[in-house]
Order: structure tokens, then C-alpha cells, then sequence
């Protein structure tokens, strides 16, 4: 099946340029991995993701809010709220087994771009320096809310 490519727009390469997560790649290789984002929308109240779900796109906040939360037993716990332009929610669409780890619900009226986890590993393959510079950020992302869920084991579990 051949896929279809879009033509990049400029805000959707803006906000690439702008993210973290994307800002240390080369124009050129920006502009080609920005032709498999989507620009998607999500109502206040609905749902990004969820958890135990496969793990198949991964999301770019652009506007809104959105929260990341867990279910144990039958209570519902937010662990994260994601206000920021360019918060990345959904990095499981990246690693085995490819199962979301939390359910993420807009909070407010949210846009995010979005891409399929395949075609950014795809993308990746082709251009490993890439992915380097992807990983790097992400290991930090991981890192980081390693660090706040030992915090916070510690402090609830005493």
C-alpha cells in the first residue's frame, strides 16, 4: 500500500522547530518527517489515548490541556496535567510492547499533532542521527517521571 504525504505546513513545521523533542534535527530532515503529522483536535472531556489500549500514535500538544491518568481499583488517579506547547503524551507508541501505560483525556478543548509510531521509527531507521537526537530527549522524559513516581512512593507509602 502506498502511502500518501502531505505537504508540510508551516505551523506544523513551526512547531516542530519549537519542540525539544525535534528542534536539533536538520531542516531538511524536519521537513520531510513533518509530511507524516496530522493536526487533530480533541473536545474537552474526550479521550487522547487509553490505557492498556495498543499503543499506535504519538501526540504534540499545540493548545489545550490534558490529563494523564492511571485506574487503580476503581479509582481513577492523575498523575500528570500537560499544559505546555509541545508536551509529548503518548510515548508508548515508541517502545515494546506497545501498550499505553496511562490514559490521557483533554482537559479543555485541545489541538495536538499526531503521528503514528510506526512511520516515526520508520523515519528513524532511515535516518538514525535523528533518532539519536530523539532518544536522547525522550530518555530524559522517561527519566524525569521515573525520579517524580519513586518520589511519590516514597512520600505515600511510608
Amino acid at each position: 500500500m502506498k502511502r500518501r504525504f502531505r505537504h508540510p505546513t508551516p505551523e506544523v513545521l513551526g512547531a516542530l522547530r519549537r519542540s525539544p523533542y525535534f528542534r536539533e534535527m536538520p531542516a531538511q530532515k524536519l521537513e520531510e518527517m513533518s509530511r507524516f503529522f496530522r493536526e487533530d483536535f480533541f473536545p474537552g472531556g474526550s479521550l487522547l489515548l487509553e490505557e492498556k489500549r495498543p499503543a499506535r500514535r504519538l501526540f504534540l500538544l499545540l493548545q489545550g490541556a490534558v490529563a494523564v491518568s492511571i485506574r487503580r481499583g476503581g479509582e481513577e488517579l492523575i498523575v500528570e496535567v500537560h499544559r505546555k506547547k509541545g508536551d509529548l503524551i503518548g510515548w508508548s507508541a515508541l517502545v515494546p510492547p506497545k501498550q499505553y501505560t496511562a490514559t490521557a483525556k483533554a482537559l479543555e478543548d485541545s489541538r495536538v499533532l499526531s503521528i503514528a509510531g510506526k512511520d516515526l521509527e520508520d523515519f528513524f531507521r532511515r535516518h538514525p542521527s535523528c533518532g539519536w537526537l530523539f532518544l536522547k530527549k525522550l530518555s530524559t522524559l522517561i527519566a524525569t517521571r521515573l525520579h517524580r513516581t519513586r518520589t511519590f512512593l516514597a512520600e505515600n507509602l511510608r
